[in-house]
């Protein structure tokens, strides 16, 4: 589905650093954040290893909650294949990471192409928030969920880009990605990655131990974030990620 870039809200995204011939591909989650959620990631990891980062905006997102209640899932993975695919074609090497959905996009991709290691930040295998199960009731009547935007943009010193409600049939997308993807982990062999926030509250518990003993790839490792919950943008452990993507590559994806 073509997406107007005219409506893009400023500082969504995308974004792209060129570098080296070690390409990241970088895939944002679904809470209605935008690219601006990686930015820093993407940014020091260019910074730090030299390599050429593409973070692509998901179709429906940095536009309009209409425009993403619209948009399916088809067209995220679309867009991600050509987003792929533009990256293999400069560069040697394809690694691919994601935040939250991301992360669940990031295995599904992996799971049809050849990437040379993946890494996930809070991948979700199950959501832990009680109204997500009761979406299927309240979407009759209800479109769309009120998200608390200001206190995301104080959080992170106003650096945080989203939407202020997005569509409740996120949730149902997110409920068939999560199911697609557990099918996906026996087709996965790349180097993988895998962190979780220790105090994220938003996604299942077992979400990373359940990645790590179903996917396929012999080389893999897990990581707690001790002081993460579940955003990504100004973590407390953003070093952390940072430094042990860039030794994951080196060991593993060069």
């Amino acid at each position: 589905m073509p997406i107007n870039s005219s409506l893009t809200i400023p500082g969504a995204g995308p974004f792209y650093f060129e570098g080296n011939k070690i390409g990241i591909l970088l895939i944002h989650g679904g809470g209605g954040g935008t690219c601006s959620d990686l930015k820093p990631l993407a940014k020091d990891l260019h910074m730090i290893g030299g390599y050429t980062i593409s973070v692509p905006l998901l179709p429906g997102y940095g536009t309009t909650p209409d425009e993403l209640r619209k948009i399916r899932i088809d067209d995220w993975k679309s867009a991600l294949k050509k987003e792929f695919l533009g990256l293999l074609n400069r560069c040697e090497k394809i690694i691919v990471g994601g935040h939250s959905m991301g992360g669940i996009l990031t295995l599904l991709l992996a799971s049809n192409y050849n990437a040379n290691c993946i890494f996930l930040i809070n991948a979700p295998v199950g959501i832990q928030r009680f109204l997500f199960h009761l979406v299927p009731l309240f979407k009759i009547f209800v479109k769309y969920h009120a998200i608390n935007s200001e206190q995301f943009r104080k959080d992170t010193n106003g650096n945080w880009v989203g939407y202020d409600k997005i569509p409740l049939n996120i949730a149902i997308k997110m409920k068939k990605l999560m199911k697609e993807m557990k099918r996906s982990l026996l087709n996965i062999s790349c180097p993988t990655l895998i962190f979780q926030g220790r105090r994220d509250s938003e996604i299942k518990a077992n979400s990373m131990d359940y990645i790590f003993s179903n996917i396929k790839s012999k080389t893999k490792r897990k990581i707690w974030l001790e002081n993460n919950g579940h955003p990504i943008l100004k973590s407390p452990d953003h070093n952390q990620i940072v430094l042990e993507v860039v030794k994951f590559i080196n060991e593993f994806c060069t």
